[in-house]
């Protein structure tokens, strides 16, 4: 995954699954991420999330619950604890710029913490950087060979 020079357009197909129950942000954040060229799942609440988890696996997770931001906390913990889901990154985006709702969302799981309105080069970039250290610290064929 790469930046060209002039913008934040990433040559990744990565799954992002964005979780918010706003449909026009959910729509604004998709559009952010697809422009990004990144392949985008909607969901607007956690049974449509559990709905899309049974179809696929994601590389990432943006999570933007405006109406609850305990709600939101607890799909991050809930998240974290899915086998599957236990290395996928997590972006949880807030309205308000609350240091202990931040500390709450790190401490449960999330790999970043975004405050709405977020610039769409910004969310794309940190997307990346957190994909980037993913990949990077995945163990390798060769890795797993060693372990067996």
């Amino acid at each position: 995954m790469t930046y060209s020079e002039h913008s934040s357009t990433t040559t990744t197909h990565a799954r992002v699954v964005v979780v918010d129950d706003n449909a026009d942000l959910r729509q604004m954040l998709a559009l952010a991420l697809e422009t990004g060229g990144f392949t985008v799942v909607e969901a607007g609440n956690e049974i449509e999330l559990q709905r899309v988890l049974a179809k696929t696996q994601p590389d990432a997770l943006l999570i933007d619950l405006q109406r609850s931001e305990a709600q939101g906390l607890n799909l991050v913990r809930r998240m974290r604890a899915r086998p599957g889901l236990r290395n996928v990154p997590i972006l949880f985006l807030a309205g308000v710029d609350d240091p202990s709702l931040q500390e709450q969302a790190t401490r449960l799981g999330a790999d970043w913490f975004g405050l709405r309105p977020l610039g769409m080069i910004e969310l794309q970039k940190h997307l990346v950087e957190l994909l980037q250290r993913t990949t990077a610290a995945a163990p390798t064929a060769a890795d797993r060979k060693r372990v067996s």
